[in-house]
């Protein structure tokens, strides 16, 4: 199996993408740590991953607090000795026009989607220097290619600097045997969509597959099994790269 022996967090791992990705890589050997704010969330997670036959922990954490973020990454080299891959999975988005933003949308928007990516960053990445060894995966989205929607800056310059920030690492982190690399994932609906269903999220997503080249809209395990490729040596040659996996959007700086 590609990830035998190695040892994974995710975050935002109870639910969606996050979820998707958990199991993959506990299917393809892993042991996975899923982490999220919601505890019952990813609490399902990790009993689906042990069921499964692989170790695994759920540790309640806001990405967005360095404390925390300590915490889980000590809680996991102390259970397990090592981190070999972290998803940066944890994201948010709230659409409102620029003349409407509040500065608590921004706030949150920027904190939990670029703020929250560097400090679980920082904080496994001084752990995978000195194995001279990890896989870093950061979720980014089809808007860092152009893909905007009117009302979405906060997300946007948070997407854009998840992009600027995987370089930056993979520059920073190369010489010491670790890739970094972003997925630009398409429009995916997952169980939250659907939960909270609307006229206007029907359009998103009909908008989104009409712009497909494959006539669909994709799946969380669409995103999975190309994780699980950067997250096994199979892509030891892949590194500072910003990866679509949508379908082949046409609607750049559109619907």
């Amino acid at each position: 199996m590609k990830l035998e022996g190695k040892i994974s967090i995710i975050t935002g791992g109870g639910t969606g993408l996050g979820k998707a990705m958990a199991l993959e890589f506990a299917n393809a050997g892993a042991d996975v740590v899923v982490c999220s704010r919601n505890k019952d969330n990813i609490e399902k997670a990790r009993d689906e991953i042990m069921a499964l036959g692989r170790r695994s922990l759920a540790i309640v954490t806001d990405v967005c607090v360095k404390e925390q973020v300590a915490n889980m990454v000590k809680k996991v080299i102390n259970e397990f000795g090592k981190i070999d891959i972290l998803v940066n999975n944890a994201g948010t988005g709230r659409l409102a026009p620029i003349l409407d933003l509040t500065e608590d949308i921004w706030d949150m928007t920027l904190d939990t989607n670029l703020k929250g990516l560097f400090l679980c960053t920082q904080a496994v990445a001084k752990h995978m220097v000195e194995q001279k060894y990890g896989k870093i995966i950061n979720i980014a989205s089809t808007v860092a290619l152009g893909s905007i929607e009117v009302g979405g800056s906060a997300y946007t310059a948070s997407k854009f600097g998840v992009v600027g920030f995987t370089k930056a690492s993979a520059r920073e982190f190369g010489p010491y045997g670790i890739n970094v690399n972003a997925i630009a994932p398409g429009r995916i609906p997952t169980e939250k969509s659907y939960a909270h269903s609307t006229p206007e999220l029907v359009k998103h997503f009909e908008d989104g597959k009409a712009a497909c080249l494959l006539g669909r809209l994709g799946t969380p395990e669409d995103i999975a099994h190309l994780a699980l490729f950067l997250a096994s040596d199979d892509a030891s040659f892949v590194n500072a790269e910003l990866i679509a996996c949508n379908g082949g959007r046409t609607n750049l700086m559109g619907r």
